[in-house]
Order: structure tokens, then sequence, then C-alpha cells
């Protein structure tokens, strides 16, 4: 009967258990319904056109982003998805097909696996036992009937894989004993032959037997004229042949029994390279090749049987061209620049003395920059002819896929992918608010003129009521996609809709809708790079004037450099419409100078416009836009900026002063010597410029006030490093960036990064990886002035208060975080929370309180009454803290927040491979009703109590008529 009773019980206990974890589910019409989730792949490097399958037509692409996808041919939906290991491990080197699979060769020739190009499963995967990291390597596929192999050639290490099972069948490490770099390879029926180059020496060929791995032979041939920059190829009929960029000299060499280079010049074909950086040589179809002379100049070169070079065909205003086969036709493809959004196709027959099979034009807009890559799939028709289809990389990172009309079929903004920043753009009022501002006019007007505006103003906002409810009722279908477009692009009760401007490092900018996740405008500029950090890109977005000036309209632009000159360069434009403003049509500065620094001055003119103040490399100071001088003039001895060389590890801070003679000069205040032979600096984090601070102190326990540290010139610096027994270590610092001052430093023995860092009002909250106890730990760390402040009104570095108590605690962290950030609100009261990227796909938003360095081992009373949460090494994370539930996005590494017109909303938009766009209640919905408030029940309650009221306020009355009549 006991037994019986605890059977029940336990019964009881997983029925009440399981209905719980469905508690924690979302309903299904709130999916979607205030956030959306886009995936992206990356630019394309490689693609395969798969057209065996049953279910469509597939593209399997490799990207430039370690991805291996396969998209749908109709319209370029992903089918699947597998994303590899980040940095070089990951970077697919090859890709090959093989029957129904594709093989990836990743990490520089050293992983090789086999994927289903049905489903995306893996099936096998073989990792390379590498004894150097390989330089160089080159990859061959060899297919008989016997045996299926795959020879990949690293530095001096060749091997053989089965595409069979996956199993190495022998590895071979080639003798090198006159520094040979082997990075060419060729295989026959029997043998593969190594090619290696000593620089401005000879070539070396390796036979190594394709059975065995033994080598057989190792022949050297003269080529005092190679170097490791000559571009060199080999060729399917067993020829090698190079090109010598200085002299402009072909080589050639007849494998494997050839022993002397045949040489000839580029003279002797009648073409002409003007310069030597753009060339290039690359293998098209037996014996053809192509020589890039410039990016748009091309030549087809063909070997004869003794190996010398004849010119087949003379391709100038080509862009691109690419090689394929119809049946046992070999094709080669063409793309020229026709006019602005056309480009003109043309595809030669190598068989047929390069007659033209093809000929036609396709549009793609100049929006997506020149093309850069051709991947074509060629096809016989059953009529007559050949057919085509075209997978197009741009310049802009996008992938277009056209068809045989011509026309795109689909188009993927795959620089998406490859956003490095980002602001939420306020919409403009509607016609109607912007009349309000016109109502009153100026101040300087006088009465009759301000009663004739005001009249005339409300008129015209009656009118413009009047159109807009009829619009409301009429067909709207005869407006066009821009004025519909338009229309919607105004801002909303609680400002919530907003545009997200997102800049990216294919110099290409988005206006995104953060209701929708549609594209609302983008515009590409072709000339604008990246600043390179390390591995880390940047263009700065700098927002000089937002939509609350009106008339003046919202002003952003993006600092970069220019691709020639590598100087600085300024697009300005409108984060409304995307459109450039104020330089002619372009929207383009480029400046005359090289750009060491850049920030965006407090102060702003007489129309409302923040200017950028730059400064160079010999500290010159300038001002965009120059009009704007008088405004730095006025402040310049209150301004001071710092740069932080990762270099040298040095920090330097700089003060800016102004002379009529000189101009704007910034000279350096401070120094600070973070030595490099020690230790790098990673990151180097400010305040959030949209943070606000709503409480100046915490209220105890004991109803006194601990005031906050609230230095807006605080900046925290992380280094990362290993000391003298080469063990890791990260340190923080604190540095006050007006004196130089270090506030505050910690250091995290046997820890390294990746580290991540969220700084706001007085706290940083930061994460890095443990070595010792092998664990991801997060640590917070807030600074206070006391229980006494020492300025109430304003905080001054030069008459800083005493050095902050600072209190700090690190928890224990069971996931990896690839990037984090603070929520952000319009006034700060609401609760701060954290927002963390993890790795396994997962947006978490954690409490800040969770993370308060003053919570408790034993909680006595005062702590409870000051809410502190008892003290716990274990951040526990329930998965309805996870925000974007089971839409998993992956390799996030920024996320911004931004406030919207309700105090208790943020915005949010996490953005990496994937994108995703959200809105989240730290302190849930106080200052708004619910979706599913009952209305009619309130509204009906209501009435109920009012006809209440009058008929016992009557009743009443009666009552006391009577009493007075007794």
């Amino acid at each position: 009967m006991a037994a019986s009773t605890a059977e029940s019980m336990l019964e009881k206990f997983i029925l009440i258990s399981f209905i719980i974890q469905l508690s924690l589910a979302l309903y299904a019409d709130q999916v979607g319904k205030f956030d959306w989730n886009q995936k992206y792949i990356g630019k394309v490097k490689y693609a395969h056109f798969d057209q065996s399958g049953h279910t469509g037509k597939r593209v399997i692409v490799a990207t430039e982003k370690n991805v291996l996808a396969a998209l749908n041919a109709q319209s370029g939906a992903i089918l699947w998805r597998q994303i590899f290991e980040k940095g070089v491990s990951g970077n697919i080197d090859e890709l090959l097909s093989y029957d129904n699979d594709i093989i990836t060769i990743s990490g520089r020739g050293s992983m090789i696996r086999s994927w289903s190009m049905a489903t995306g499963g893996l099936h096998w995967e073989t990792s390379a036992q590498v004894t150097l990291p390989p330089t160089s390597y080159k990859l061959q596929l060899f297919l008989s009937s016997e045996s299926k192999t795959l020879v990949v050639l690293m530095s001096e290490q060749i091997y053989a894989v089965s595409l069979t099972s996956g199993k190495v069948k022998w590895i071979t490490n080639l003798s090198n004993t006159n520094a040979v770099s082997y990075k060419y390879m060729h295989i026959d029926a029997d043998h593969t032959y190594a090619i290696g180059i000593t620089d401005g020496s000879h070539v070396t060929v390796a036979t190594v037997n394709l059975e065995t791995g033994k080598v057989t032979s190792q022949d050297s041939v003269a080529a005092s004229w190679i170097t490791p920059s000559t571009e060199c190829e080999v060729l399917t009929t067993a020829k090698f042949v190079c090109f010598d960029t200085r002299m402009k000299h072909f080589y050639s060499l007849l494998l494997p029994e050839g022993r002397v280079f045949l040489a000839s010049t580029l003279s002797d074909l009648a073409l002409h390279a003007t310069t030597t950086k753009d060339v290039m040589l690359a293998q098209l179809q037996d014996d053809t090749v192509a020589l890039r002379l410039t990016p748009t100049h091309h030549a087809l070169i063909r070997l004869d049987a003794a190996g010398a070079v004849h010119l087949t065909k003379d391709l100038r205003q080509v862009m691109v061209v690419g090689t394929t086969s119809a049946g046992n036709t070999p094709l080669v493809l063409t793309l020229s620049r026709s006019s602005t959004d056309t480009l003109k196709l043309m595809a030669y027959n190598l068989n047929n003395d390069m007659a033209v099979e093809i000929e036609d034009l396709i549009n793609l807009p100049s929006n997506h920059g020149s093309p850069e890559k051709l991947f074509p799939y060629t096809f016989i028709r059953r009529e007559s002819g050949f057919g085509y289809k075209l997978l197009i990389s741009s310049e802009d990172h996008s992938a277009a896929f056209f068809s045989q009309a011509g026309d795109i079929s689909w188009v993927r903004e795959e620089a998406l992918a490859s956003i490095v920043s980002v602001e939420m753009a306020d919409l403009p009022v509607s016609e109607i608010q912007a009349k309000f501002e016109e109502e009153f006019g100026s101040e300087h007007d006088d009465i009759v003129t301000m009663f004739n505006r005001r009249i005339t103003t409300q008129l015209s906002e009656l009118q413009l009521y009047i159109s807009e409810t009829l619009d409301r009722f009429l067909d709207n279908s005869k407006l066009t996609a821009y004025e519909k477009k338009k229309r919607a692009l105004v801002r909303d009760d609680f400002n919530i809709h907003k545009i997200i401007v997102a800049v990216t490092t294919a110099g290409k900018i988005f206006g995104i809708d953060n209701l929708s996740g549609e594209l609302v405008w983008q515009t590409f500029v072709p000339q604008l790079i990246p600043y390179q950090h390390g591995d880390t890109q940047t263009l700065p977005l700098f927002v000089m004037r937002t939509t609350a000036h009106f008339p003046h309209p919202p002003e952003y632009a993006v600092l970069g450099k220019h691709q020639v000159t590598g100087k600085g360069m300024l697009y300005v434009f409108s984060p409304i419409s995307g459109r450039p403003l104020d330089i002619g049509i372009t929207g383009i500065v480029e400046l005359d100078y090289f750009v060491r620094h850049a920030f965006l001055l407090v102060q702003h003119d007489a129309h409302f416009l923040r200017p950028i103040i730059l400064m160079d490399p010999d500290n010159k100071v300038y001002v965009y836009p120059p009009s704007c001088e008088d405004v730095l003039a006025e402040t310049a001895s209150q301004q001071y900026l710092f740069s932080a060389d990762r270099d040298t590890g040095v920090l330097t801070g700089y003060n800016i002063e102004y002379s009529k003679s000189s101009g704007f000069v910034s000279s350096p205040v401070w120094t600070a010597n973070l030595p490099r032979e020690s230790q790098v600096i990673a990151h180097v984090v400010p305040k959030m410029a949209n943070d606000h601070v709503h409480s100046q102190g915490r209220v105890l326990g004991d109803r006194s006030v601990l005031y906050k540290y609230l230095n807006p010139n605080l900046v925290v610096v992380t280094t990362e490093g290993k000391d003298e027994q080469e063990k890791s270590y990260v340190n923080l610092y604190l540095i006050d960036v007006i004196t130089g001052q270090i506030v505050f430093s910690a250091n995290h023995a046997r820890s390294t990064g990746p580290v991540t860092i969220v700084h706001s009002e007085n706290w940083v909250v930061y994460t890095y990886w443990n070595q010792k106890l092998r664990r991801n730990e997060i640590a917070a760390l807030e600074m206070y002035e006391g229980k006494t402040q020492s300025n109430t009104t304003a905080f001054s570095s030069l008459a800083p208060p005493p050095p902050p108590i600072v209190e700090r605690q690190a928890y224990i962290l069971p996931y990896i975080v690839t990037a984090m950030a603070a929520t952000v609100t319009e006034k700060g009261i609401t609760n701060k929370h954290i927002l963390l990227a993890l790795a396994d796909g997962g947006i978490l938003e954690l409490p800040k309180a969770l993370l308060d360095p003053r919570r408790p081992i034993n909680p006595t009373a005062e702590h409870r009454e000051e809410g502190l949460i008892p003290y716990m090494p274990e951040i526990s994370a329930p998965k309805e803290m996870i925000v974007n539930y089971n839409q998993s996005v992956f390799n996030i590494h920024g996320i911004h927040s931004a406030p919207a017109g309700l105090e208790s909303t943020s915005l949010v938009f996490a953005y990496g491979l994937d994108l995703y766009c959200t809105r989240v209640w730290p302190s849930k919905m106080f200052d708004v009703l619910k979706d599913d408030f009952d209305y009619w029940l309130i509204s009906v309650v209501l009435t109920a109590l009012i006809f209440s009221s009058i008929l016992l306020q009557k009743m009443a009355a009666r009552k006391q008529l009577n009493a007075a009549w007794k």
C-alpha cells in the first residue's frame, strides 16, 4: 500500500513538473509579434549547382563567414546551413562535389568533411595531423573506378584521404633541404607531383606514388626569376605555367619530364600591363588560362603541346571571367558593364574557335557595385542553343541569381552579415504634428503676423486631416510603393517605430524598419573601406543631428578610409531616406589627410548641428563641417580627447588649443604606457552615449544614501598578456581620460579573453575565461563616493572627489558570451538589465540585481530591507530569460539598445551573422495597458456604475422629499 502511494505521488509530481515546463512556452500568437529574425550566410566564395534534388534545385555555397549552406534556386531561401569554427580554423579553403555529397576543406587543409547535399548532414570528418602550421596548400580530387581519393598538399606535408570512408590512406613528409615551399600539385593515373619553389633559385618537382605515398624522385629545374608572389597555375594537361609580374614574362614547364622552362614575353602576345598590382593568373579549361591585367582587362591564353603560349582572346572592358561546360562543350563566360544598371554576358566556345554561344543583357543595379565572382551553370536546350543560370557575387557582398531571361530572380544582401556600426533613428513627426511647430511662428514676429500664421496653419491642418481621413476609406492601390512607404515612416505615439541605420564593412549602408525588418533604403559607397585594428574593423557612425529639430533635417555621417589613398573619407546622409546631404549629389567628403582620431562634439551650432572633430597623425585638429569651427573655437580650451595605440600600448590624452595663425592643434597632456612586451590592449570602452542616470545615489537599509561615483570621463581599458611563467592574465583599468589618472585597476591571473564589457553609470560588468578553473566568469564592480557627495551640480575631473569606494564580485557563468550590452530607457528610471549574446544562439536578459557586487553571503535585516539578493556563486538563468526563445541567432558580435517613448520599453537589435530585433520590458509594462485588456468589460462596468449613481441619486432625492412632507 505504501509502495503504491509513493508511486502515485511520484506520478503526480512528474505530471506537475511537466505542466510547469509547458507554462514556460509562448502563446502561438505572440511569436513574431514584437520581434523578427533574419539569417544570413556572408559573402560567397565558392558555389556549386546541384541539379539532382527531387525537391527542387539547390545552390551549395561556401562563404567568407565560414558558412556552408544550400540555397533554394527559385527563391534564394536557406534550405540548410552549417556554421564552421571561427577564425582560420573554420575558414573554408575549397568546396568540391563528389556524387551527391559536398566535400569541404577548412583550416588551411587540416580538416576535411563530407556533407549531404540534400540535408546538410555530416557523413564523416577527418583531421590531418599537421606537424607545422601550413603556409600554403593545394588540393586535387582524384577519381578512378577502383578508388576515390582526395590528395592534400600542405607546405612540406602531403596526404591522401578516402572519399568513401574519410580515412587517411597515407601521410608523407617531403624533404626540405633547400627551403622549398611546396604550393602546387598535379595528379595523373599513378603519381602525384608536388611542385615547390625556392625564392630566386629553382623549382622542385617531387614525384609521389599515389597508392603508397612514397616519394620516388625529386628533381630541380632552374628558375632564378621565381618568387613567392609569382602567379602560377598547374593545368590539367600536365603543364606548369607562371607569369613573372616584374619582368612581364610567361614561363611554362612540361610535367613530369620537363627540365627547362620555356619563356615568352607579354609583348609577344601584343598585350601590355600598365601596372602589376592587379595581375592575376587563373586556369579555365584544359590548356587555357585567364590573365587579368587590370580589373577591367582580361586575356585568354592557350598553351600548345610544346608549352608555348598563344593569345586566344583579348577581353577588354571585361570585369569577371568564369568557366563551365555544357555537355562536352567547354565555355568561357564574361561580364562587362553595358550601362549603369546593365551587364553584358558573353559565352565563348573553346572548341569552336571562340564562337559566341550566348549574348545577353543582365539587369544588375549599380548600388551593388561591380561583380567580383561569377558562378555559371550552362546546359543544352532541347530546341537549340545553350541555356544558363548565374550566381554573381558583387562588390557589396550581395549574391544575385539570374536565369535565362536576364532579370534578377532573387538577391541576398549578405553585407548585413558584416555590420560594424548601428544607430536607431527616430522617425519624423507626421505632417499634422509638423504644422504644430509652424503654428506660433517666430518670436520676432509681431502680433498680426503671428495671428495670421496661426489661422493659416490651423486651416492647413484641417485640410490635411480631412485628406488623410478620406484616404483611409478610399482605395489606395493607385499610390506608388514609395508614397505608401513614406506615409508609413512617421513617428508613432510611443516612438517605438524607428529606422535602424546599419553600416557594413562592405561600404554599404542600410536603413531597416525595426518593426518588420524590411529594408527601407540602401546605399553603397564603393570607395569607403573600414579602419583595421588587429582583427577588428570599424566604420564610426556619427549622429550629427536628430529628427527632434524640425524643420532641420536629420543628418548622419560615416567615417572611413579612401580605398585608394587611405586618407579619411566621410559619407553624409539622411537616416530616413538614405539620400546624401550637403555635398553635391554623392554625399562623399574626401579629406586630404589621414585620420588618427575622431569624436562628436557635445555642443552644436545655431542649426542644432553637432560637428565632427578629427585629428591627423601630426596632432592637427579639423572640424567638419568647416562652418562649425566657431563652435569649437568658443570651447577649445575645454575640449579633451585621447587615443590608445594598440601597437605600442601607449595611451595619450590631448587638449585642443586654438590660434588664428595655426588653427586648431592638439597638445599632449598626459601619457600612460602599458608595455607591449607584457600585455596587449584588447578593449577601450567609454560610457554609452545614450545612457541616462536617474538617481545619483542608492538608498541603504538604514535609510542613508550611498552616492554613486558618476565620472562621465571614465573609460575601461582591458589588456591581455602573459607573465614570466608564461601564464595568461587579464588586466582591467579605469582611467580618467581628462587627467590620465588610473582610478582603479584589477588583475585576473590565470585568465584569458575574449573579454566582453558593459560600462554604464557607476558600474562595469565584464566576462572572461578562468583558465585555472576552466570556466566562464562574469565580474561586476560598482564605484561610490560614499555617504557624502563632493559636488551636487556637476562632475569635474580637474577637481575630482576622493578615490571611489569600489565594490566588486565575480560569479560563475555557465555560458559562452560573444557580445554584451545594457538596456537603455527614455529617462533611466526602469531597472537595468544586461543582455548577453550566447554562443549557443540565445540572447539572455539578466537583471542587473543578480550581478550586484554587494550581494551578502549572510544577509542581515538591513540587507533584506535594501532588497539585496543573497550571494550565490553561480548565475542561474531560467529559460524564460532567453528573449529570443527558439529563434536562435549565431555569431552575434554586437547588441545595440535604444530607448522608446515609453519608459518601460527598451528596443534591442542584435547583429552578427544573423539579425534579431525585439523590445524588452526590464520592469514590466507599468506604463501601458496589456494587449488582452478587456475594454468591453470595463466599459460595461463604468456604464453600469454611472447609471446606478444617477438612479440612486434620484431615489435619494425622492426619499428626502417624502421625508420632508411627513
